[in-house]
């Protein structure tokens, strides 16, 4: 097993909600957040909303990734800002649900 996971890649696994996300939350422990390495897309919120939609992931793991996201300094957040703010605050929108999440699904897929 490699465990020189870079910077870049860890966020990656973490943006991505991988499998390998707990290999890179030590190595986001001790990573720098002085630059961005990383932009999330809508593509990117895309393929969680899937794992949690295909039932891969819990509702409830999509509110802490959104404001995991929110909070690192090294990971541009701009683009998907709307989106990250629905997901990371149910007590302003809402509960999270299916229905919600198709929405917000077909709304970043454009």
């Amino acid at each position: 097993m490699n465990n020189n996971m870079t910077h870049l890649e860890a966020v990656k696994a973490i943006v991505h909600f991988s499998e390998k996300r707990s290999e890179a939350f030590s190595v986001l422990l001790s990573a720098s957040q002085s630059e961005v390495v990383y932009c999330v897309s809508n593509q990117d919120v895309l393929i969680v909303l899937d794992k949690v939609l295909s039932k891969q992931l819990d509702i409830d793991e999509l509110e802490m990734w959104a404001q995991l996201l929110d909070m690192r300094e090294d990971i541009d957040t701009q683009q998907v800002e709307g989106a990250l703010y629905a997901l990371s605050n149910p007590e302003q929108m809402g509960e999270l649900s299916v229905k919600k999440l198709q929405t917000l699904r077909q709304v970043l897929s454009g």
